[in-house]
């Protein structure tokens, strides 16, 4: 059990944002991230699933022999929602008319790269290479803009706001995450032969962490302060 703890320690992490999510809920219950425990209750479950396909072999998504251990499917639908998702909410925080212009272009653009993607790779088992690159630099441009027009607002008090730290793990998170799943597509060997899964796995709990910091710290909002 400790063994299993050890080598998925980034798991519970996953739990702790999801605990605190719902116990801090009332904190940010009408801000823009409003759904965010359904969101991270559907990336606890991903991930559950993830790793029972991965681990168990009774347990299979796509039913051809040399295929019943992939998971691919599980986080490639994943993808497409988490970075809908946050696109949607940095389109209604941020502030500039040139800002959400870029958002909604990142939006059409992240849509259109996945239906190509969708011709290009095998949806069932590879990762959506490119989709992740477009929707990696969308949201972590998104995230970097954030951040830039809380540090011009002197009315926010960044170190409780939820949002600046999930949006500093997204930034750490997916600067890595596009390279990785680059690397793990087209150069399996270079993968396995720099482990790159250990750091696949810590930048993930790097990146939950921000999410536990972040419910934390999170104190309840102005009214004038509500969409930030």
């Amino acid at each position: 059990m400790l063994d299993l703890i050890y080598h998925n320690y980034y798991f519970l992490l996953y739990f702790a944002a999801l605990l605190l999510s719902i116990v801090r809920y009332r904190k940010y219950y009408d801000t823009a991230l409003k759904y965010l425990p359904i969101l991270i209750a559907y990336t606890v479950l991903s991930e559950v699933l993830g790793f029972m396909v991965r681990n168990f072999d009774e347990i299979q998504i796509v039913y051809k022999e040399e295929y019943s251990y992939y998971n691919t499917l599980i986080f490639n639908v994943f993808d497409i929602i988490f970075y809908l998702y946050f696109l949607s909410i940095y389109h209604k925080v941020l502030i500039t008319t040139k800002s959400k212009k870029f958002l909604k272009l990142g939006i059409v653009v992240f849509l259109v790269v996945s239906i190509v993607n969708l011709f290009v790779q095998n949806f069932y088992v590879d990762p959506q290479n490119y989709a992740i690159i477009i929707g990696s630099f969308f949201t972590a441009s998104s995230a970097l803009i954030y951040l830039l027009q809380l540090k011009k607002d002197s009315m926010v008090l960044k170190s409780s706001n939820l949002l600046f730290w999930i949006s500093i793990g997204i930034i750490f998170f997916h600067l890595f995450y596009p390279i990785t799943m680059y690397i793990i597509s087209f150069e399996y060997e270079l993968y396995n032969h720099l482990k790159l899964a250990r750091f696949h796995y810590l930048s993930i709990a790097i990146f939950y962490a921000c999410f536990v910091i972040g419910f934390l710290k999170v104190k309840r909002n102005k009214p004038y302060e509500i969409s930030r």
